[in-house]
């Protein structure tokens, strides 16, 4: 990456894996949200200088989730928590860059309106509304056509199936990942995701990861983008979804 503070720009715009349908509202910041964490939302955006897309989610306990792409292809991750101060967001976090496989920490600000946009390092984030949608375990459950990659590894493209509790299980060759997906309290389009993979040959090795996963649904098929780390965040696995 160019430095953290660019990326973080980049990140702050969200499209994940995945096209998010529909523009954001112009509401200003009437905080419905506990203090300090109303820019919670999937974000949407396109650096020019770099050509990435990326796909944000900011929680509501203020963590910041992000994935940039280009031409279907993944080129790095980002999490870190957020802060508002008026109308200022200031993120703080950890960038992964896919192509050198390595990790820098770095802090922006920019302004915020909520629900609506967000510039950091000049360019500007759209609220994607979404974000709004209820999260379901039907919505998940199914049989899904996956590819994706982690720091050192493109995965092989695979199929998994996902049953009425969100649980699924991906067996192959060489590594065996068990994992479950289930809908966020928050009430939002955002579902909690955790794996576990073993194994002798493992995208992240033989650990146990946990993250958010983001289901679209406003294509046809469904597709969803998730992105779990490992307990210290030194690495992590993105994975894009396509319903079958």
């Amino acid at each position: 990456m160019k430095n953290f503070a660019k990326l973080l720009a980049v990140l702050l715009a969200a499209v994940v894996l995945v096209a998010c349908g529909g523009g954001g509202s112009s509401a200003v910041a009437t905080n419905t949200e506990p203090q300090g964490y109303y820019p919670q939302g999937y974000w949407s955006g396109l650096d020019n200088s770099t050509g990435y897309t990326v796909n944000t989610a900011i929680l509501d306990n203020a963590e910041v989730w992000g994935i940039y792409t280009a031409n279907s292809k993944i080129y790095g991750a980002l999490y870190g928590t957020s802060s508002v101060n008026g109308n200022a967001i200031t993120v703080t976090g950890t960038s992964f860059d896919f192509l050198s496989n390595k990790s820098s920490q770095g802090t922006t600000t920019g302004p915020v309106t909520a629900k609506s946009t967000m510039t950091l390092s000049g360019v500007v984030f759209k609220y994607q509304n979404s974000y709004d949608a209820a999260a379901t375990l039907s919505a998940i459950a199914g049989t899904w056509s996956i590819n994706g990659r982690s720091g050192s590894y493109a995965l092989t493209p695979a199929v998994i199936t996902i049953n009425t509790a969100g649980n699924f299980t991906l067996a192959q060759s060489t590594c065996t990942t068990s994992g479950s997906v289930v809908p966020r309290a928050g009430g939002k389009n955002i579902y909690s995701i955790t794996l576990t993979a073993t194994g002798t040959t493992c995208a992240t090795g033989q650990s146990a990861l946990s993250g958010i996963l983001y289901i679209d649904t406003t294509v046809t098929p469904y597709q969803f983008l998730s992105l779990a780390l490992t307990p210290n965040k030194n690495d992590g696995l993105i994975v894009i979804g396509t319903k079958m």
